[in-house]
């Protein structure tokens, strides 16, 4: 198999995306260069997306952490039953 690459421009999915929400912005960005009217709109939907990250992923962290500490008392749940168990039975347990 041949692995040799082709020589030309890379189209990124989110070039696609561009062409297909409105390829005259997709044109007048790509071919002729021109800066986009809405930099601030852009700017601050950036912002937003990476404060949206940030808070998904100390939503995981957060998670985790709940996680643990629920397995730990389900576990001292269980050791005080077997404990008390052991005491009420006389050790047989």
């Amino acid at each position: 198999m041949n692995d040799q690459r082709r020589a030309g421009p890379i189209i990124s999915a989110s070039e696609l995306g561009e062409y297909s929400y409105c390829r005259r912005a997709w044109w007048l960005s790509r071919v002729q260069g021109l800066p986009s009217a809405n930099v601030r709109a852009l700017a601050q939907g950036q912002a937003r997306h990476e404060g949206h990250g940030l808070r998904a992923q100390r939503s995981i962290r957060l998670r985790k952490v709940a996680l643990c500490g629920l397995t730990i008392a389900i576990i001292s749940v269980a050791a005080g039953i077997l404990l008390l168990l052991h005491e009420f039975m006389g050790g047989i347990v």
